[in-house]
C-alpha cells in the first residue's frame, strides 16, 4: 500500500456517495430554499466540504446524512444572513426617511427668501442678480431644487428702486 492509496479510495468513495445522493440532495434542499440554483450550490458545497474533510477523518457512517446536515446548516446560514440583510435595509431606509438633511435648511432659506423673508447674507446676493432689471414693481418666481431631485416654488412680488447698489 502507497500513501495515495487512501485519499484514491476516500475520492473514490466521495464520487460514489455523490452519484448515488446528488439528486435526493438538491431536492430536499430546493424544498428548504425554494432555488432550485441555489439548492445545487448548496449542495455543491457540501461536496466540497466531503472533500476537504473525508480523506483526514474518513467517511461517515451515513454519508448521505452527513452531506444534507452540512448543506442545510449552510442554507440556513444564508437565510439568516439573508433575513439580517433586509431588517438592516429596512431599518437604513427608515433612518434616511426621519433625519433631517442639512441641505434641507438652505433649501427652505431660499423658498423664505424668495417669499421675501431675505435674510441679510442672501439679500447682497439677490441685489447683485437684481441690478440689470428695470426698475418698479417684478413678480418673481423661484423653483428650487436640493440634492435628491425634490423641488420647492415660491411666488413673491419685489419692488426694484432705480437707485443701483
Amino acid at each position: 500500500m502507497t500513501l495515495l492509496e487512501p485519499p484514491r479510495t476516500t475520492h473514490r468513495a466521495i464520487e460514489a456517495v455523490w452519484r448515488i445522493e446528488a439528486a435526493r440532495l438538491i431536492a430536499g434542499l430546493g424544498r428548504l430554499v425554494h432555488d432550485i440554483g441555489q439548492a445545487e450550490e448548496l449542495a455543491q458545497d457540501a461536496l466540497v466540504a466531503a472533500l476537504e474533510q473525508w480523506p483526514e477523518g474518513g467517511v461517515p457512517e451515513n454519508p448521505g446524512a452527513w452531506l444534507m446536515a452540512v448543506a442545510k446548516r449552510r442554507a440556513i446560514d444564508q437565510i439568516r444572513r439573508r433575513e439580517r440583510f433586509e431588517r438592516k435595509q429596512v431599518e437604513i431606509g427608515h433612518d434616511l426617511e426621519t433625519r433631517r438633511d442639512p441641505s434641507e435648511d438652505d433649501f427652505d432659506a431660499v423658498l423664505d427668501a424668495a417669499a421675501g423673508n431675505i435674510s441679510d447674507a442672501l439679500e447682497e446676493r439677490y441685489a447683485f442678480s437684481l441690478a440689470g432689471i428695470a426698475p418698479g414693481e417684478h413678480t418673481v418666481a423661484v423653483r428650487a431644487y436640493d440634492h435628491f431631485d425634490n423641488v420647492g416654488s415660491a411666488k413673491t412680488t419685489i419692488n426694484i428702486s432705480g437707485t443701483k447698489p
